[in-house]
Order: structure tokens, then sequence, then C-alpha cells
């Protein structure tokens, strides 16, 4: 049945747009989608030419059902396949976002599992995306695009490490951030380690 494959990509997104990490990307159905589409146009372009040159309104008539069967199974699965592209990229960005804001972030700087979900195209939107971030937030002078909306309660938290992050410095001076240890520091110095998953806050 045509646009099967196409409808496996939409649910898909959809079964997974709970999930925390991002879903493999299908380049198999993807491709599919994109062979059926071609093979569709290539039937439709067909039809039309033999639809001029049919011998009776009858067969004219049954030339264009058979036309706009294979031009709705086309459109179908070109927005199932925008669907599911609009999903990942969504996913991505709020990702980004999430990782202290894109414009510090970068495809290097996501999670190691996080990047093999992702295809090359991804990939390269990922650099364009926080390249352009970046520029639009350098006539911001020293904006943080990436820091929380909501004011936080109190200026100083408490932290555990997750992760070695060696020596890092702070408006107190500098301060050892090793494996295991804890501290109680103010919030802005180690709030971009906290959204990178380094140190984690005690409530």
């Amino acid at each position: 049945m045509y646009a099967d494959d196409a409808l496996k990509l939409v649910r898909d997104a959809k079964r997974t747009s709970d999930s925390p990490t991002l879903a493999p990307y299908r380049d198999d159905l993807i491709r599919n989608v994109q062979l059926e589409m071609r093979q569709l146009a290539s039937h439709l372009r067909d039809i039309m030419s033999a639809r001029e040159s049919a011998p009776t309104p009858q067969h004219a008539q049954g030339l264009t059902v058979a036309a706009t069967m294979h031009h709705l199974s086309l459109r179908r699965s070109k927005r199932c396949l925008l669907a599911y592209t609009r999903h990942r990229l969504d996913r991505i960005t709020e990702t980004l976002w999430d990782l202290g804001g894109a414009a510090a972030s970068s495809a290097a700087a996501m999670p190691a599992d996080l990047r093999r979900n992702l295809s090359p195209a991804e990939m390269e939107f990922v650099n364009g995306y926080t390249a352009l971030v970046s520029s639009y937030r350098s006539g911001f002078l020293d904006v943080d695009m990436g820091a929380a909306l909501v004011p936080p309660r109190d200026l100083f938290v408490e932290v555990r490490v997750l992760k070695d992050c060696g020596e890092v410095q702070t408006e107190n001076g500098a301060v050892r951030l090793v494996n295991n240890s804890q501290h109680y520091l103010r919030r802005t110095d180690v709030e971009p380690f906290i959204t990178a998953g380094y140190l984690r806050h005690i409530e």
C-alpha cells in the first residue's frame, strides 16, 4: 500500500516523543519513502501523458482517477516526511538549549549517545544552528541566552560532582571539582556544569 512506510515514520516520531533521548534516525524508512515517491512521480507522468491520447472519454476519466490517487499518495508521503523531520529538528534544538544554550553548544558538546542517533544532515543542521545563534548573540554583548527564564530562589547551591571538572575559576577564586566531592557555590558559577551533566544540584 502506498505511503505505508511514511506512516511508520510518523508513528515512530509519536511513539518516541516522550522519550528523554532522541530515537535513532530511520534512514531505512526514509530511503524507502523517497524511492516510492520517485516511482509514484514517474507513474504519474506516464498516466498524464497517456491521458492526453486517451481513445475514449471513459478511458480518460479512469486515467484521471489513477492520476489523482498517485498525486494524493505523493502529497501524503511528503507531509509525513516533513512532519518526521520537523519533529526531530524540534527535539534537537530543545536538547541544544537544555545543554546550556545553543550559543554555547555544538555537535561536539552533545552527548555521544545522542550524536550517534543523528544523521549527517542533522549534524550539519546543529552546526549551522549554533553558528546562527552565536552570530545573533554577538550583537548583545555578554547576554547569556541559555540562562533559565525563571529567576533562582537562592544565590548559592549545593552540588555534587558527577564527572571530574578539574580546577574551575569562580567569583570567589579557584575551586577544584573532583569526582564525588560536594561544594556550596554560587549558582551562576556552576549552572553550565549542572546543565551539561557534570554536577548534580542537591536539593
